[in-house]
């Protein structure tokens, strides 16, 4: 192919056509190309969509961004956490964030919530032209302002330069929707409209609390994500007879290694912080349990720690998981897109491109 490139070009050149020419032939259809390539489809194909735009951890990673999972249906589009790096797959993915509804927050660790500046930011220069609705426990309240006070010059710099009738101020805006549940154990209602209804349930996140985990249910098919959480029968009640979960694990042997390894090492404050996760995260052999007893028939497992980089480390991280429950078990990465037909058993496991 690159062969017939430079064979072109160099008939180009002898036809007498100037290479300036071609090459702003070649960038308007590059621009042409991108910019019809926007994935509305996830949005209006009458499934139930969830893509995984965020599997890491704050433990940095050159595959993973940090915590995001995408929820598409109905015409409707959520983002559930917006963790470092999840904006960047969005964009490159052509996500369509004009039409983002809003944000869905489990809860305020650096992990769950630092893209959020750029999640309005980015929504608003697509054509997003109100205030973005930002969900979450209270609490939410504060992490927004703090976003949109830090936010505020640039804010200011785009208007000024590019005129208000094109970036709409309110559009750089973010609207707090704090969630308040009846009771720890009972959910409430965070969107229900066009058949997609949202829920959020706590989830046992200690210290970081309230947490919450979410549950969205569309024309018979239902996904639900755990956020960060211990194994909780909270999540066990709010996922059952839910067709995906999406859940997060910690491989406790491994981290245990890590932390010995460390305190072997002289290094006891690593050693210590290590140690100190171990007790506000579910296992994977914990999270086939919860996925056992909810009666949900596919696991993906996300927020993964340490993360996979290969089959063998698979095998590891995934030890203690065979024999307790027959459904299907996905390690998440970045891009894996599950579509989910209405009123049907099919989840169909694909790869954004």
């Amino acid at each position: 192919m690159l062969g017939r490139c430079v064979l072109l070009l160099v008939l180009v050149v002898v036809a007498g056509t100037g290479c300036d020419t071609l090459a702003d032939r070649i960038l308007e259809r590059g621009a042409r190309r991108t910019l019809e390539q926007s994935r509305d489809d996830l949005l209006d194909d009458g499934r139930l969509n969830v893509v995984l735009c965020g599997t890491g951890s704050p433990l940095a990673s050159a595959d993973r961004a940090s915590s995001c999972t995408a929820v598409m249906a109905g015409g409707h589009f959520f983002v559930v956490d917006v963790g470092p790096g999840a904006l960047r797959n969005l964009g490159v993915w052509r996500f369509p964030l004009a039409r983002l509804d809003g944000v869905l927050l489990t809860h305020f660790h650096s992990d769950h919530i630092g893209d959020l500046g750029e999640a309005v930011t980015q929504a608003w220069i697509a054509g997003h032209r109100e205030p973005l609705a930002v969900y979450g426990p209270p609490g939410v309240e504060r992490v927004v302002a703090g976003f949109q006070d830090a936010y505020a010059l640039d804010r200011d710099y785009r208007v000024t330069h590019h005129g208000a009738s094109n970036l709409p101020p309110a559009g750089g805006l973010m609207a707090a929707r704090t969630v308040a549940l009846p009771s720890a154990d009972e959910p409430a209602v965070v969107f229900d409209a066009d058949g997609l209804r949202v829920t959020a349930f706590r989830v046992d996140h200690t210290p970081a609390e309230p947490a919450y985990g979410y549950r969205f249910d569309y024309k018979g098919r239902s996904v639900v994500v755990s956020g960060d959480t211990k194994r909780s029968e909270n999540v066990v009640r709010n996922a059952r007879g839910a067709d995906v979960l999406v859940h997060e694990a910690l491989a406790g042997h491994m981290v245990e290694a890590a932390s010995r390894v460390a305190a072997e090492g002289g290094n006891e404050r690593l050693s210590k912080l290590s140690k100190d996760i171990l007790d506000y995260h579910t296992t994977p052999r914990e999270a086939v349990e919860v996925a056992s007893e909810a009666g949900v028939s596919t696991l993906v497992l996300t927020h993964l720690v340490p993360a996979p980089f290969n089959a063998l480390v698979e095998w590891v991280f995934l030890r203690g998981t065979k024999g307790i429950w027959e459904g299907e078990l996905i390690i998440g990465e970045d891009g894996l897109h599950l579509a989910l037909p209405p009123d049907s058993q099919e989840i169909v496991v694909d790869e954004i491109s």
